[in-house]
């Protein structure tokens, strides 16, 4: 399976998830999930988005309702 099946699979079942969820959901090392994370925004199948949660900010990552929907998710 492709390192991009794995993002999008685990985006649809869980929506919204931070780098260090990914990490540990998709088994996919850091700086590559970046790269494909990064490459997935600008293709416009994911959003990036802030989040905080006991004062520490980091990044969101989400695949969108348009591309779910099409796939049959919802």
């Amino acid at each position: 399976m492709r390192i991009r099946d794995r993002i999008l699979i685990v985006l649809a079942r869980k929506h919204c998830l931070s780098l260090e969820e990914l990490e540990r959901y998709t088994g996919v090392k850091r700086n590559v999930l970046k790269v494909y994370l990064s490459i997935l925004a600008r293709q416009g199948i994911i959003t990036r988005t802030w989040g905080a949660f006991a004062g520490r900010k980091y990044r969101k990552y989400c695949l969108k309702s348009a591309i779910k929907e099409a796939l049959g998710l919802e």
